[in-house]
């Protein structure tokens, strides 16, 4: 059964771009539950070839997105949605139509003003508005999760952050419900088909997996510098020696380092077990070569770590 799907609201660090390489370590079949912890996109649990997947993370909202994916009503009470807010909708109108609109603009393209090209301007104020009431009137279910993948997909980078507080931020971005985005939707709802999908609101921590799981971990990455929810050394030493007493299989995505960062302590751990470096290839866009250049010669030692006995599965080994 084919399964693969790419990340639906391209969430920061999903493995698309990888899930050959990280799917090639695991198991043609396991007789109890797969779980995918720091699920974040899903996108692993999902192009897994289990039926029985429990899907952890510790973003409540992105929990309850996947977890109403499957409602009935999703898709119409997203685009009811868009429409209240007067939200672009380029999966039923035309990106080139919207970009007719006189409050477009212009922007400032390698020094010269240029026609903007993006959908900001269009939804800035319907944006606003919508994550104003997400975070005042506290919603809940299908209604909370179709405004998060709003919120999401049109936000800034494809991203909204968590406040301490627990409320949301983030500015409009240029993007919208796209037909890529449906086609997305789609995909996702074939591959959730007669399967046993569960969504947990958690942390590794609070969970017991049994002989017969299989466990597929993707924690905050100490060495790329990028902020995970205050993600420290205490939380990666918990982790690590959480894994040590696992009783059943395991897979660790992770970097050894990145840039001039290293993060010793998982390179220490990591000698006790196979490491299979990851191959990560970028795109290179015609207006941004010199910094796909950059990224490439930098330092970024993205690996796989698994037990010694899943290493001869490996075909990335």
């Amino acid at each position: 059964m084919e399964n693969k799907v790419f990340s639906l609201i391209n969430y920061v660090g999903h493995k698309s771009k990888i899930l050959d390489q990280v799917l090639s370590c695991f198991p043609d079949s396991i007789d109890g539950t797969f779980w995918d912890i720091f699920c974040g996109s899903s996108v692993v649990g999902l192009s897994a070839n289990f039926k029985k997947v429990n899907f952890v993370d510790n973003n409540q909202h992105l929990v309850n997105l996947y977890s109403h994916l499957r409602d009935e009503d999703f898709l119409a009470t997203l685009e009811s949605m868009i429409e209240e807010y007067n939200l672009t909708n380029s999966s039923k109108k035309p990106r080139s139509e919207y970009l007719k609109d006189p409050r477009i603009g212009v922007c400032t393209w390698q020094g010269e003003k240029i026609k903007n090209l993006h959908l900001d301007k269009l939804n800035e104020a319907g944006y606003r508005e919508l994550l104003d009431k997400y975070n005042t009137l506290n919603m809940r279910g299908v209604d909370a999760a179709a405004a998060y993948m709003i919120l999401t997909l049109y936000g800034r980078n494809s991203n909204v952050s968590i406040k301490k507080d627990g409320k949301l931020s983030g500015g409009v971005g240029p993007l919208d419900f796209s037909i890529k985005a449906r086609k997305k939707y789609f995909e996702h709802l074939d591959v959730m088909k007669g399967r046993d999908l569960n969504w947990v609101h958690g942390s590794f921590s609070d969970i017991n997996p049994e002989e017969g799981d299989f466990v597929y971990l993707d924690p905050p990455y100490l060495a790329s510098g990028y902020k995970y929810g205050g993600w420290k050394e205490k939380d990666e030493t918990d982790l690590l020696d959480w894994i040590d007493g696992l009783s059943c299989p395991w897979a660790l995505s992770n970097t050894l380092a990145s840039g001039d960062k290293e993060n010793k302590l998982l390179m220490k751990w990591s000698k006790k077990y196979k490491v299979i470096p990851v191959e990560k290839k970028y795109r290179v866009w015609a207006s941004k070569k010199e910094g796909t250049a950059k990224r490439e010669k930098k330092r970024n030692l993205e690996v796989l770590i698994v037990p010694a006995e899943l290493s001869s599965i490996c075909k990335v080994a």
